[in-house]
């Protein structure tokens, strides 16, 4: 689905480290963070939803953007993986749109 974004975020993480840069344990905002995504998506799915649109549509157009930048002021130019998509993202995108309307088609509108 072109959703997996781990996979390449441990490249950049592992170039980071490659730079000499110490790559730190999860803090404990992020740690509480995940655990509130995981119980959200359990106990409030259209919530959990809502959220994850927001977030993968911006990571994936105005991250982008903001990825291009960083990479030309400190990066040397290095484009980062977590900016790469295999495919056309505008289909991509496209297919996500298409499944999570799939996945709401039948709540209610409360």
């Amino acid at each position: 689905m072109g959703l997996e974004r781990s996979e390449v975020l441990a490249k950049d993480l592992e170039w980071f480290r490659q730079q000499g840069h110490a790559i730190r344990e999860p803090s404990t905002p992020g740690v509480s963070y995940t655990r509130y995504l995981e119980e959200l998506s359990e106990k409030d799915p259209q919530a959990f939803i809502c959220h994850f649109y927001n977030t993968y549509f911006a990571h994936s157009a105005g991250g982008r953007m903001i990825g291009r930048k960083v990479a030309e002021k400190i990066l040397d130019k290095k484009e980062l993986e977590f900016y790469k998509w295999d495919g056309d993202l505008s289909q991509l995108l496209q297919n996500v749109r298409d499944k999570l309307n799939k996945v709401a088609e039948n709540w209610t509108r409360e």
